[in-house]
């Protein structure tokens, strides 16, 4: 049962949805901003919004069509300015729940011309495909004709993604797509629950070459590749594994990785710990000996490939480890040829909390954080605090635009 109320919004929760007090207790509006009186109609914990009576001054029109019931953005209706100061706010705001006070620099606006790499979901209906993401907190998808947050070339092949995903469409159920715009063209990869039989792989073969994709997986094997999908990563050529994991613009890549260059300084040997790909060691190696170490072995064999490629690199070490059940030890880092001069460490959003406290037990006189998290971020600095680090900057980075994500770079240093 709802109940509609008039009311209004005193804050921007961490997840972009505006926030009002009612009698029952606080409730989350989304598309909603502080200082506008609204109607709601409130279920639980949750309202939906009815009616602006009073726009706040930062409340602009949205850009594209489908929001509102597009889930993939949660903040077209916000101002640019504004939605960067609330995105610098929310890495403020986790680091002080830490008692971390340190300055936090403005947000780095890293969109660019949009996000290379997106995850799509297809379904069948009716004996069309429905192609987009799912409806804010809904399984619901909602079939996109346009998306202002992803590069246009992906955007020009909507209709030859929603038919390379046809032929393994379940009755029930959806294919996800991984898509990544590269320098030679997109690579695809499907993962679809259909068992998949030999007489489906021409099909989805000749509608991958018809639509001009460099590269085309399913369920992590390459069914055609007309071109090796190449990125630049500091000059050198990097294929990255099939639905791999790479920054989600190149221009969040870049402001990234030269905080992480300039952070590392004049160290001559550094450990790159979740290395993914390569995306700061193949840069860092233009400078220094780098001991990358990842997990995932697709990831770890194309960084190797690609800096056996690459000319001017000084030598990159690979170690394959998970890092969360192992991490390198503090003994490990320092016992590293004559000692790691360096640490850069980029986990996944829940963070690196082992890794985090083995650094803090090391001599290592440098580390270097970067997290899409910024809570789990600032507990990880709160080991390396406690351990002898100073944070010397922050960083956010937004590669995201109008979502809740931020990227942050942390660089500290052990005094002394």
């Amino acid at each position: 049962m709802s109940t509609d109320l008039t009311t209004t919004i005193t804050a921007l929760a961490h997840k972009g949805e505006g926030r009002t007090d009612t009698p029952d207790g606080p409730v989350h509006v989304p598309y909603t901003l502080p200082g506008e009186e609204v109607r709601i109609s409130v279920q639980g914990s949750r309202a939906r919004l009815t009616e602006v009576l009073t726009p706040a001054p930062e409340r602009v029109e949205p850009v594209c069509r489908h929001f509102g019931s597009c889930g993939g953005c949660a903040l077209q209706h916000m101002a640019h300015h504004p939605y960067l100061d609330w995105k610098r706010e929310l890495v403020v705001s986790a680091l002080a729940a830490r008692g971390l006070t340190p300055e936090v620099e403005p947000t780095v606006d890293a969109a660019g011309r949009g996000r290379r790499r997106a995850v799509l979901a297809a379904t069948g209906a009716g004996g069309r495909v429905l192609l987009g993401y799912h409806q804010r907190a809904s399984h619901r998808l909602v079939a996109i004709r346009e998306c202002p947050v992803l590069v246009p070339e992906i955007v020009a092949a909507l209709a030859d993604l929603s038919a390379v995903a046809k032929p393994v469409l379940p009755r029930k159920g959806e294919v996800t797509l991984s898509v990544l715009a590269t320098k030679t063209g997109l690579d695809v990869a499907l993962a679809s629950p259909v068992r998949v039989t030999r007489q489906m792989v021409p099909e989805l073969v000749e509608t991958a070459m018809a639509a001009g994709f460099a590269r085309l997986s399913l369920n992590g094997d390459v069914l055609v590749e007309a071109r090796a999908p190449l990125l630049d990563i500091g000059g050198a050529p990097l294929v990255p594994p099939p639905g791999g994991f790479v920054q989600a613009t190149a221009e969040g890549e870049a402001a990234l990785a030269e905080r992480v260059v300039a952070g590392v300084g004049k160290a001559r040997k550094v450990a790159d710990l979740f290395a993914g790909s390569g995306t700061f060691a193949l840069r860092l190696a233009r400078k220094a000996t780098v001991h990358a170490v990842e997990g995932e072995a697709a990831a770890l064999a194309a960084l190797d490939r690609a800096a056996r490629g690459a000319s001017g690199l000084r030598p990159v070490r690979i170690e394959r480890r998970d890092l969360f059940r192992n991490p390198l030890t503090a003994l490990e880092i320092d016992d590293y040829g004559e000692g790691v001069e360096a640490v850069v460490f980029d986990p996944p959003r829940a963070g690196a909390e082992a890794q985090a406290r083995e650094i803090a037990r090391s001599k290592v006189p440098t580390v270097v954080a970067v997290s899409c998290n910024p809570a789990t971020l600032a507990r990880d600095l709160r080991h390396l605090v406690d351990g002898g680090y100073r944070i010397e900057s922050v960083l956010p980075v937004d590669q995201f635009r109008y979502s809740p994500h931020i990227e942050v770079v942390v660089v500290l240093h052990r005094d002394g």
